[in-house]
């Protein structure tokens, strides 16, 4: 599984409407590279004072920052700033709540090659929803072969070997009024390091390919509601051939790594006359009740335990 990360321009901030920004100074290094998604307040930088400086992110000055810096000496300002900016790649400066950045600063950064910004938002406001779209532009990014659905609320992502039936169980769900994501090929992202979500290439959405009839529009088939752009993946099922050993209560729990993330899987395997799109409905609801904390496998499996422990505490009286 290949993994790699985007990058964003500075200049492309620019584009970005809700984030309210304007070019204050140096647009001649507006094409540096943003590779981070943390978002930095300087602090403590301002000061000299480098441990544990985030050297390689954006550095927001807020009202805070900003009132700090009209209390220092303009040369003493600007020579700490020259110091912050050489530690690491800072790609850009940013001022919140529509503050001018001062001389010293300015000067600072134009000597270090770094763009100056600012924003109409207040520091806390833009911090919160400038970290989103970070986090949707760099987080990382991977891409997978299968089927991905949103079944009954929750992400599916169908896996198996070429020609095992995948696209088959899909349209059969997509009639059965579930709705389509990505076919073949599906883009996984990892959002704010907590969870997955999956979306379809430009290209290939709303297509599938069905052996035997080809390729299918699925929206011009069964409506604009049987599609959408993306979903969370919340479990993994793969359809694999017919196998002899089996576990036949569903009390294992399986798991597959993807970016890091321990995704629920289960495996089904596929034989003659099974209605895989039904089974894969019930086991997308037996998973929604697992994660109620509702582990029916186990609870009949400790149930037998019970009993059996029962029953030879009786024998051993008689």
């Amino acid at each position: 599984m290949q993994q790699f990360t985007k990058s964003v321009i500075v200049s492309e901030l620019l584009q970005v409407k809700s984030l309210h920004l304007e070019l204050v100074c140096g647009k001649r290094y507006i094409h540096r590279e943003i590779t981070s998604p943390s978002v930095n307040r300087p602090g403590l930088a301002l000061c000299g004072h480098m441990d544990l400086f985030r050297a390689n992110s954006i550095q927001v000055f807020g009202r805070g920052e900003y009132a700090f810096c009209t209390k220092q000496k303009q040369a003493a300002l600007k020579a700490h700033i020259i110091k912050m900016l050489a530690k690491g790649n800072v790609p850009c400066i940013i001022m919140a709540a529509d503050l001018d950045p001062m001389p010293a600063i300015k000067k600072a950064c134009l000597a270090s090659d770094v763009p100056v910004l600012k924003t109409t938002m207040e520091s806390s406001a833009f911090v919160a929803a400038f970290s989103r779209f970070l986090d949707e532009k760099l987080s990382p990014v991977t891409h997978l072969h299968g089927v991905l659905l949103n079944v009954s609320g929750s992400g599916v992502l169908i896996k198996g070997e070429a020609g095992i039936g995948k696209s088959e169980c899909a349209l059969e769900l997509i009639k059965r009024g579930h709705i389509l994501v990505a076919d073949d090929m599906v883009e996984v992202q990892k959002r704010w390091g907590r969870y997955l979500v999956g979306s379809c290439p430009e290209m290939l959405r709303h297509y599938m390919e069905v052996r035997g009839l080809g390729i299918l529009d699925v929206e011009l088939l069964f409506g604009v509601q049987s599609t959408m752009d993306e979903t969370s993946i919340d479990m993994v099922v793969e359809l694999t051939p017919p196998v002899k050993s089996i576990d036949r209560l569903g009390v294992e729990q399986k798991t597959t790594e993807i970016l890091g993330v321990e995704i629920p899987t289960l495996s089904i395997p596929v034989t003659p006359g099974r209605n895989l799109a039904v089974l894969l409905e019930v086991a997308v609801l037996n998973q929604q009740l697992k994660q109620q904390g509702i582990f029916t496998a186990q609870q009949f499996s400790q149930k037998i335990l019970n009993r059996t422990t029962k029953v030879k505490k009786n024998d051993t009286k008689a």
